[in-house]
């Protein structure tokens, strides 16, 4: 072997060996998340539930959407054609349990925990749609001693407001206005304990109300569907190394 065909089959592994690196530290993320639309009898908690306390909005004000998003530096939303969920998708959207209300996918690089901003998505559905009718929820891959996916969703849905109407009969409201001694002590007894029920009953709550949390932090490997479930909701994960053309490698070089 002659010292040009040696020097090109170096050099060629060189640049492989570029490559492989370069595609080693760039990944594409890929989510579909979904609320479940079955009968639900589950009531929440009444009060908001916090995002992690690692979340800023506005030290990280980047946000996931399908129509005008605001990613980090360095990251790119994936066209339709580069998702590789779209099947699933499809799937979902023809299940009679499960509405998807989001499927979007990234490329990043990967950089340290420290380093990795939130994503974060504001999803809303009908009222008149079975199940929870809001979610806000935060996203991350970092580097962790290996790869580390971050999640929480926060779903909600209104109790719904039920009037209570008081009704009395005209014959009766005449025998409960006579003053009658011996059954009065019991009579105001009873009665409190009837206003304080009637009170506490002004709101009844739907089959399905309050706020429901999913959270979830995973040790990923590449190219396997991650499925995190919940009662209320659920999300499928999916994260594969961006293998970068030449001409890119080039451009990055």
């Amino acid at each position: 072997m002659n010292d040009k065909m040696f020097k090109y089959f170096i050099s060629l592994a060189l640049l492989l060996t570029s490559t492989a690196v370069s595609a080693q530290t760039i990944f594409d993320v890929e989510l579909v998340f979904f609320k479940r639309i079955n009968d639900l009898h589950l009531v929440g908690q009444p009060e908001p539930i916090p995002l992690s306390e690692e979340f800023d909005s506005e030290s990280s004000p980047f946000y996931l959407s399908e129509n005008s998003p605001m990613l980090p530096e360095g990251y790119t939303l994936l066209s339709r054609q580069q998702q590789q969920l779209e099947g699933v998708y499809r799937r979902l959207r023809s299940s009679s349990d499960m509405r998807p209300l989001l499927h979007i996918g990234w490329r990043q690089e990967l950089q340290d925990k420290a380093d990795t901003p939130w994503l974060s998505f504001n999803l809303t559905d009908s009222p008149q749609v079975k199940g929870l009718e809001g979610f806000e929820g935060i996203i991350r891959l970092s580097r962790n001693q290996g790869l580390v996916l971050e999640s929480q969703v926060v779903g909600y849905k209104e109790p719904t407001q039920v009037e209570v109407f008081d009704t009395v009969d005209e014959e009766t409201e005449e025998v409960s206005n006579l003053d009658l001694p011996f059954e009065k002590q019991q009579d105001d007894v009873e009665s409190n304990a009837e206003d304080q029920e009637f009170h506490e009953n002004l709101q009844i709550p739907d089959e399905l109300s309050g706020f429901f949390e999913m959270s979830e932090t995973l040790k990923v490997k590449l190219g396997k569907l991650y499925y995190i479930d919940h009662p209320t909701m659920g999300l499928l994960v999916k994260v594969t190394p961006y293998q970068a053309s030449l001409e890119e490698q080039d451009a990055l070089n």
